[in-house]
């Protein structure tokens, strides 16, 4: 089994760098609030998704000047160039060309293009500013789909006019990877997932949606918060589990918005927000430690950097490991100026456990690293847990689903089905790592019951069976 860890690791104080972190999360140390356009990384995600990009002529000297001086931007200067091939097709088509100021209204002010086809999307992802962040969110999502797509042709339903528009879009679009014996090809993922389960549920979730075209444009933004925050939650609560091998959903309980949240509920209290709260102060140590661990390239070539825990189960499995991994230790120790007693450990997870208490040591409250650590935090809250997060009195801050997340996660769970029993959505929900207590259980069969979407199959009540509401 060849090492996944880098042939050049630092073995000397001198050789350790700045804490970095470029994969699996995409906030970064310097990011505060309002990080990311989602609208942006909309487009990221459909251009990943249906394997399509916008083939746009260059810019003019002009155009460059303007973008250069923020007259416009790469992304205004592109959709006036695709309104104007459109007016141009419109008026070759229709009698009267009085009519093309309507149309103009209709599909090209307040985003209406947008809600034709999720394609459209794809003019959300040219360039502007602040875009690299968004497309660091939108590489996370596509590090989750790996090598998904849509392989089926879009079930779009277009009137007359719709068709013209998205004809001319057609146009413009090319596959984003290349084609052999007209199949598909894929380049090497930067990431292997880190949640697998998470990268399964998100495919699956997404496939049911592509179907659905005109569904998934009305929940696309509220779909990528969801998984957004779920990833966030999982990812944060099973990064010290490194040692157990590929991760599972961990209980993280929820309540819905329309509760109370009494400080006699346990699981609420105990595995709830205090303990995703308090998980959240690992991603960056433990993250930013697996990356100083790999190689991004090696020989020039793209290498797939490793989650911690495929890391640590290679490492076990290569104990001549250790010894690069203790002088590394002792150089990340003396560079960082900690006090840790380092283990004589030959077995390379205990050298492994000293390095990752050491990456957490240095955010410690009294180190002066702690400020960039506690506003990373403040930042993943702000970003991925401020929809699923509210203040509830004495029972202090609690996680919570609405009902616009809860209608959208039970459709995304009964899927294909066209109902499921209410203990099999129960389970469907804790795969996507979302769990409810048995009090918020009763609280969603009477929801449900409010809307009309329970069907109970016996005169006792006891089989009790959710529709969707699509």
């Amino acid at each position: 089994m060849s090492l996944m860890l880098r042939a050049d690791l630092p073995q000397s104080k001198d050789g350790v760098k700045n804490n970095t972190l470029t994969t699996y999360f995409p906030i970064n140390t310097k990011d505060r609030k309002d990080i990311f356009n989602w609208d942006s990384v909309l487009g990221y995600v459909v251009k990943t998704s249906y394997r399509k990009e916008l083939y746009l002529e260059k810019l003019t000297d002009d155009e460059k000047l303007a973008i250069k001086e923020g007259e416009t931007t790469e992304s205004e200067i592109a959709l006036a160039t695709f309104k104007l091939s459109c007016e141009r097709s419109f008026k070759t088509k229709l009698d009267e060309s009085d009519f093309w100021p309507i149309l103009e209204k209709m599909y090209f002010e307040n985003d209406q293009l947008f809600k034709i086809s999720p394609e459209f999307l794809l003019f959300k992802t040219i360039k502007q500013k602040g875009s690299a962040r968004d497309a660091s969110l939108g590489g996370m999502f596509s590090n989750l789909l790996q090598n998904f797509f849509f392989n089926e042709k879009p079930n779009n339903q277009f009137n007359f006019l719709e068709e013209q528009l998205y004809s001319e879009l057609l146009k413009l679009m090319k596959p984003s990877n290349k084609e052999k014996d007209g199949v598909l090809t894929f380049s090497e993922p930067s990431e292997a997932p880190y949640l697998p389960f998470i990268a399964k549920q998100l495919q699956q979730d997404l496939r049911f949606l592509g179907k659905r075209p005109k569904y998934l444009l009305s929940i696309f933004k509220e779909f990528l918060h969801l998984y957004a925050h779920l990833y966030t939650a999982q990812l944060a609560l099973n990064l010290t589990r490194w040692q157990k091998g590929e991760p599972e959903a961990q209980l993280c309980y929820y309540i819905l918005d329309s509760e109370k949240a009494s400080d006699e509920r346990y699981l609420i209290k105990e595995y709830g927000f205090k303990q995703l709260s308090k998980s959240l102060w690992n991603i960056f140590p433990y993250l930013s430690m697996n990356e100083s661990l790999q190689s991004k390239k090696i020989d020039n070539a793209v290498n797939t950097i490793q989650p911690l825990w495929a890391l640590a189960e290679n490492l076990q499995q290569t104990p001549s490991s250790a010894t690069l991994l203790k002088n590394y230790a002792e150089a990340f120790k003396e560079s960082r100026d900690l006090t840790l007693d380092l283990s004589d450990s030959e077995n390379p997870h205990d050298v492994l456990a000293d390095l990752l208490q050491l990456s957490r040591m240095q955010f410690g409250s009294k180190e002066t690293r702690h400020e960039i650590n506690k506003l990373y935090v403040k930042a993943t809250e702000s970003e991925f847990c401020s929809h699923f997060a509210q203040s509830r009195g004495r029972a202090g801050r609690v996680l919570v689903f609405n009902q616009d997340y809860l209608l959208l996660l039970t459709n995304l769970a009964i899927g294909e089905q066209d109902k499921l029993r209410f203990h099999e959505l129960i389970k469907a929900f804790e795969s996507r790592g979302v769990f409810f207590d048995k009090q918020s259980q009763q609280a969603l069969i009477k929801f449900f019951e409010r809307i009309g979407n329970v069907e109970r199959m016996s005169d006792s009540g006891d089989a009790v069976y959710v529709r969707k509401t699509i």
